[in-house]
Order: structure tokens, then C-alpha cells, then sequence
């Protein structure tokens, strides 16, 4: 078990042991890599003026997906397949970032409005940007047919049809993206782009073994366009020669054309004729799908195809690298019926020049590429390895202070009035997110409370620990000469020695019961707490916070901050404070008390925030209220000082129980000097 006084020296040497036995999956889902890519798409994302967020999991099956955003937020699924191939966690990190290089830049360059308009013409029938020009007689007629099929209302063709345009067109779309991302950020986002396709590349297979599995020759050739636009090859290890190269061939001067074009418009007349290239390729899966539901037939064919990306549609539904699959709608990855109308807040759509008047630009595949000549990969990496073993090692410290804490509880005697009762310690090992972004969110204003308690009493925490001589005082054993000048009989000095030991502990207690809900009272303890707690821990005075319930013969105490305290985020496990049960204020009081006393400090404040009610079984009325004084006077006989904490109309009831142990925190505003000028009293009688 984990002693209070546990040394910075050894919680360093329990880290260095947890980061040699932290996992891949430990590593790549923890908070601390989620972070360290936020840290890294905010480049991207000050540069383009269009925050999101990144959010990561962990699933290592085949067939899960990699990443996705919606437009506001990038999800990564740190598991992927693809990062998992890597063979070492610096390659595995870079991948990372390359999901991340490419959904950012789906975010920055992915023009919504203009792919939904795409969409729309093509449902009607029409090739949008415009009626293509010197098309073979096969082309005209393979125009006068997706006429047709519109004007039919033939659902089942149109069907295939948006489908293969909707992957043709994501296909362009990725290789567009990533081609700016690589551009305008050449370091650690490139590099992880130029990986992932390396390895996508490494697990392409070749021609002969994609008709060795009898795929269709539409998946072939769709599969060959996905190898040419991201390796700018394909695999033909078995030296296929055969018409499904001539119409590859065929596509790739518009593929080549069309890659750094940052009008979509181009990009999407180069689809177009890539889709009439392999228009005699999709008649199979037509009347295929006139025979069967439509979305079987489109099923088959994905799961045929290598993975690529879906481009985000604008709609806030999650698509993405390897977009995720909606249960029972197998052919939900993609928008077989066109994507929203609704604009995805995009750059809206200019004029620029006619495409056709473009001329000039290449497309170049380095092979000999040497990285992003970024060295602090490894670095960054055991950054991270040691923020993910500090965060175990605090939480495994956390249980082990909370163990301690129940241990301790279970050995205090508790007294007459409590006979029978069990007390459980509560306090959280870990603590959830939505807790820090509160406290993020409301402190400022107490924080600043919580200052103006400093300036009242931080000099004289300094004149404690430091020393110094003391002038002009009514009584003493020294004379000051140069003062007998004076009238008012301040001659007098004293040395004061330098003191390293605390002269003040202090504990708060809240009453959490049901009652305390009302008139926002468990509102107004939960902001004085957080003003107590940052004053403490400025001077360096050891601090104890708790809140207290019970029920039955049960008493709930939740720890918020301890003594002991190891992971830094007590002040945010105050603001779960809340009104619950009943109250059973005098075991609570007890059990803290007996805390304060065991603490080496010669003056010991415990502050209690009550409504004044004590209410549990058997445990109410003037029966109560006796054994609260008792509680006082006992542990004032012990050394510990008690005040009762009133808000509002609860005055009447604290001074009958506690009498002068009174503090009044209703306005809070005024408890910087109501407080201040009570830790300062005793701080100068020490």
C-alpha cells in the first residue's frame, strides 16, 4: 500500500517501470496521443481558420475503419490495420498522423456544395460541369443511356451508376487532398501520408491474382485506378497484357490531369470520362441489379474493391477514411441516391477560368523519397510513452491513497450515536473529462476570489517561513534605541527565527444531503470550496476536502482533495459535488477530524458547509445536534479548531449547534476577508 508520504523519487521510478510495460493499444487510445494530435491539427487547422476536434478508439478487427470526420470532428481508430502493419511505434505514430494529414484535409479543401451538385445532375441524368465534347461514338451512346435511364426512372441502373461515380469521385477527391496536405505541410503530415500509401501500395494485389479470385472486371479496373492515383503504378507482377490495361491507359491522362486541379469542376469532368471508359464494364452489374435488390449487387463489388477514402458529403454523417459501415444497411458506406443538399459550411463556389483554357502542370512520383528529415519522431514517442505511464501510475496511486483512506475509516470509532454504521470513502482514481472542462470553464471569477485571500495573508505565511526582525511593539524583552523617540510607547523589538514547518492544516467538509440542493446552497459550497482550495494550495497549506451523505446505517464520504494527493486534479474533482441523500454530519465529522489531528501542524482549522440539519436514521432533532457539540468539544480539546459554515437562513440553526463557530459564506465575495482574516489569526499566534 502506498504510504501519504510517498517521494517525487519513488513515483519517478514507479513511471520508468510502467512505460516498459505499456501496450500498443495502452499507448495509441490513451488521452495523452489524442491530445498530442490535437496539438498537431491545430496547425493545420490556425492556418485554414477552421478548428475540429480529433477523436480516437481502438479496434483491431480486419474489417474495422481507420478514420472519418464529419466536417467538426476527426475520428481515428488508432488500431487500424494499416498503423498496426508498422513495424516499430515511431512508424505506427507517423501513420497516425497521416489519417489525420488526410481527413484534415477533407476539412480544408473538400468543396461540399459543388460534390453535391455533382450529384444532383447525375440523378437527372446529366454530366455536370458540362456536356463533354469529341466523345467516341461508344461515349455518345453511353450519354444517350444514362439519359435514358433517368428519364425511365430505371432506379436500379441509376443506382450503379451513382455508385461507381461516388467511388470515382472520392478516389479524386483523396488523391486531390492529400496531394495540398503534402504541399503546404511538408514535415511530419506528409510523411505520414507518403507511408500510408507506401504500405497501401505493399498491400495491393497484382491483376492475375485479382482474376485468380474471379472478381469482376469493373472491380479490376476500379481496383488498378486505386493503385495508379495513389502509388502512381500498379501491381502487374505476372506481366498482364490484355484490354483491361488499354482502358486503364485510357484513364490515366485524365487522372494525371485533373490531381492538382483546385477547381472541382475539373476533377469532376475528369470523372466523367473515366466513367464512360468503363461504361460497358458496368452493363453485368446492371442487369444484375434490375434482377436483385440493388444494394446486394453493391455490396458484392465493394468487398471487392481495395479500401479508399469517402469524402466527407456535408451531411454531419460520420464518413471518412474508410468510412464506418451503419448496421443492417450494408450499403450505407456509400450514397447511392446523392448526398444532402444542405451546404456543409463550405467556401462557396467562384468563378474561376475555364477549364479547358488551363494549360501546363505535371504530375511527378518520387521514388527515391527520403523523409520528412524529422528526428524527433522517437522523442516524441517516449514524450508520450512517459505521460501515459505517469497517468497509470497516478491512478494506481490514487486506489492505493483511497484504500488507505477506507482503511483508516474502518479503525475509527465512531462513538454511541453511530453504533453499527459503515462508512465507504469514495474518490475517483480517474477523473473524467467533462469535469475539467467545467472547472475550465466557471473558475476564473473564484480564482480570482481566491487572490484576493492571498494578498491578505501570503506575507505573512513569508515573515513565518522566512524570519525576521519585528519593530515597533507595545511589549517586549528587547529595547530598540532609535524608537524612544516615539509617543506612542512602541519601543520594542523581537527576532522572529525562519520556521520550515506548515503552521496550518486545513479541512473542509460539505454536507451533500438532499436539502442542500434547495436555494442553490451545494452551488454556492461547491464555488467556495473551489476558492478554499486554490487558496491552500498557493501557500503551500496542506488541504482536505470532503462532501459527506448517508442513507441508512451507510455514511458516503467523497474525497476531493487529500492530503496525500498525487495526480493534480482534486481541484476538478470538486466540481461532482451534488445534493444526495440524507446526513449523518456527525460520523463525517468525526472521520475528518481525526484526519486533522494526526496531521504534524501545531494549528488545525476544519471548516464544515452545512444547511444545519443533521437527518439520517435514528440521527435527527436535539439528539443529534448533542452529539455535534460533543464532537467539538472533543476535538477542540485535540487541537482541532471547528467552524460551521452558514449560507443564507441557516445562520439561526449553525449558531445553535456550533455557537461562536460560525463562518457566513452566502455572499462569497465577502469570504476572502471573512476567511483570510481567520487563517491569519492563527497563522500570527503560531
Amino acid at each position: 500500500m502506498m504510504q501519504m508520504g510517498t517521494s517525487h523519487l519513488e513515483i519517478r521510478k514507479r513511471i520508468l517501470d510502467e512505460k516498459g510495460r505499456i501496450t500498443d493499444e495502452e499507448l495509441f487510445s490513451s488521452p495523452a496521443f489524442a491530445a498530442y494530435l490535437s496539438d498537431i491539427g491545430e496547425t493545420v487547422a490556425k492556418r485554414y481558420g477552421r478548428p475540429f476536434r480529433v477523436k480516437t478508439f481502438w479496434d483491431t478487427d480486419p474489417g474495422a475503419d481507420a478514420a472519418w470526420t464529419d466536417n467538426h470532428t476527426i475520428t481515428i481508430n488508432t488500431g487500424n490495420h494499416i498503423t498496426m502493419s508498422f513495424p516499430v511505434r515511431e512508424t505506427k505514430a507517423l501513420s497516425l498522423v497521416g489519417m489525420l494529414a488526410h481527413e484534415a484535409g477533407h476539412i480544408n479543401y473538400t468543396d461540399f456544395r459543388a460534390l453535391s451538385t455533382y450529384h444532383r445532375a447525375l440523378d437527372q441524368g446529366r454530366f455536370y460541369p458540362k456536356r463533354m465534347k469529341n466523345l467516341t461514338p461508344a461515349e455518345e451512346k453511353a450519354v444517350e443511356e444514362l439519359q435514358q435511364f433517368a428519364a425511365d426512372g430505371d432506379k436500379a441502373a441509376l443506382s450503379v451508376v451513382a455508385y461507381v461515380a461516388h467511388t470515382l469521385c472520392n478516389l479524386s477527391e483523396d488523391t486531390y487532398i492529400e496531394e495540398q496536405m503534402c504541399r503546404n505541410f511538408p514535415g511530419r503530415l506528409r510523411t505520414g501520408i507518403l507511408i500510408n500509401r507506401q504500405r497501401m501500395g505493399e498491400q495491393s494485389i497484382s491483376i492475375t491474382e485479382m482474376q485468380d479470385r474471379q472478381m469482376g472486371e469493373l472491380s479490376i479496373l476500379m481496383n488498378l485506378l486505386i493503385q495508379y492515383c495513389f502509388q502512381g503504378t500498379v501491381n502487374n507482377v505476372d506481366g498482364y497484357r490484355g484490354p483491361l490495361l488499354d482502358v486503364l491507359n485510357g484513364c490515366i491522362p485524365y487522372i494525371d490531369d485533373s490531381k492538382l486541379a483546385e477547381d472541382p469542376r475539373v476533377r469532376f469532368d475528369a470523372v466523367n470520362h473515366i466513367l464512360l471508359k468503363l461504361w460497358d464494364y458496368l452493363a453485368p452489374l446492371i442487369e444484375e441489379a434490375r434482377k436483385k435488390p440493388p444494394e446486394e449487387v453493391l455490396q458484392q463489388l465493394s468487398e471487392q474493391l481495395q479500401e479508399t477514402s469517402n469524402a466527407p458529403n456535408g451531411s454531419g454523417r460520420p464518413v471518412g477514411y474508410f468510412a464506418p459501415k451503419e448496421k443492417n444497411d450494408p450499403n450505407s458506406r456509400f450514397d447511392v441516391n446523392g448526398v444532402s443538399e444542405q451546404d456543409g459550411d463550405r467556401i462557396a463556389l467562384t468563378q474561376t477560368a475555364d477549364p479547358e483554357a488551363e494549360t501546363g502542370g505535371s504530375v511527378a512520383f518520387d521514388q527515391n523519397y527520403g523523409g520528412a528529415g524529422y528526428e524527433e519522431c522517437g522523442k516524441d514517442i517516449d514524450r508520450l510513452l512517459s505521460s501515459v505511464a505517469e497517468d497509470r501510475v497516478n491512478t494506481r496511486m490514487e486506489q492505493e491513497l483511497t484504500e488507505e483512506l477506507q482503511a483508516e475509516a474502518n479503525h475509527i470509532h465512531y462513538g454511541n450515536a453511530h453504533l453499527g454504521i459503515h462508512v465507504t470513502v469514495n474518490r475517483m482514481s480517474m477523473v473524467p473529462e467533462y469535469l475539467a472542462q467545467e472547472y475550465s470553464r466557471i473558475s476564473a471569477p473564484l480564482l480570482l476570489l481566491s487572490k484576493r485571500m492571498q494578498k491578505q495573508v501570503l506575507q505573512v505565511l513569508k515573515d513565518r517561513r522566512q524570519g525576521g526582525k519585528q519593530n515597533g511593539l507595545l511589549m517586549g524583552r528587547r529595547l530598540e534605541a532609535r524608537s524612544l523617540v516615539r509617543n506612542d510607547g512602541r519601543y520594542f523589538y523581537k527576532n522572529n527565527l525562519p520556521q520550515d514547518k506548515a503552521e496550518l492544516a486545513v479541512a473542509l467538509l460539505v454536507d451533500e444531503s438532499g436539502s442542500m440542493g434547495c436555494l442553490d446552497r451545494i452551488t454556492t459550497a461547491r464555488a467556495a470550496s473551489i476558492v478554499i482550495y486554490d487558496f491552500c494550495k498557493r501557500p503551500r497549506i496542506p488541504v482536505m476536502i470532503m462532501g459527506h451523505t448517508a442513507g441508512g446505517k451507510q455514511v458516503e464520504l467523497f474525497s476531493y482533495a487529500e492530503f496525500g494527493s498525487i495526480d493534480g486534479k482534486d481541484c476538478y474533482r470538486m466540481m461532482d459535488m451534488s445534493a444526495r441523500g440524507c446526513n449523518r454530519d456527525g460520523a463525517a465529522l468525526r472521520y475528518v477530524a481525526e484526519q486533522l489531528v494526526k496531521r504534524p501542524e501545531q494549528h488545525k482549522l476544519l471548516i464544515l458547509i452545512s444547511d444545519g440539519q443533521p437527518n439520517d436514521d435514528g440521527y435527527t432533532g436535539t439528539g443529534a445536534e448533542a452529539d455535534l457539540r460533543g464532537i467539538r468539544r472533543e476535538y477542540t480539546n485535540k487541537g482541532v479548531t471547528l467552524f460551521a459554515a452558514a449560507i443564507g437562513d441557516d445562520r439561526e440553526n449553525i449558531e445553535r449547534i456550533y455557537q461562536e463557530g460560525y463562518l457566513d459564506i452566502t455572499d462569497l465575495n465577502q469570504l476572502p476577508q471573512n476567511l483570510a482574516r481567520l487563517i491569519a489569526r492563527y497563522v500570527r499566534v503560531a
